[in-house]
């Protein structure tokens, strides 16, 4: 298993989107990314543009940010926008990697 997370240190976006699921998944399948676009993003899609959230966003106001946030292994943080139609980004962002974090500055009470 660390072997696998070690690995994942220093893949590109594009090689952690072409991540397989393992073939005894039931949940999951293909890539990370086919399963973003099949799966993930019209079920974001489907509760973004319900009315339990286009209703009070147009009562009150209200700007509406949608993001799949998506932990891949122990390293990659993927951050996808979803714009207020329902749109996905092209691609996502590739927020951080634990290993960049400042453990000192983590610390309750620093």
């Amino acid at each position: 298993m660390l072997d696998r997370a070690a690995l994942l240190r220093n893949y590109k976006l594009s090689e952690i989107l072409e991540l397989k699921f393992v073939s005894h998944d039931k949940h999951h399948h293909g890539t990370i990314n086919e399963w973003v676009v099949t799966y993930a993003a019209p079920q974001l899609r489907t509760y973004v543009k319900s009315k339990e959230v286009t209703q009070p966003v147009l009562d009150e106001g209200l700007e509406m940010q949608a993001h799949l946030v998506l932990i891949v292994g122990s390293r990659h943080i993927l951050l996808w926008d979803m714009d207020k139609d329902g749109n996905l980004a092209d691609k996502p962002r590739l927020v951080g990697m634990t290993s960049t974090w400042d453990r000192d500055k983590m610390r309750i009470g620093s």
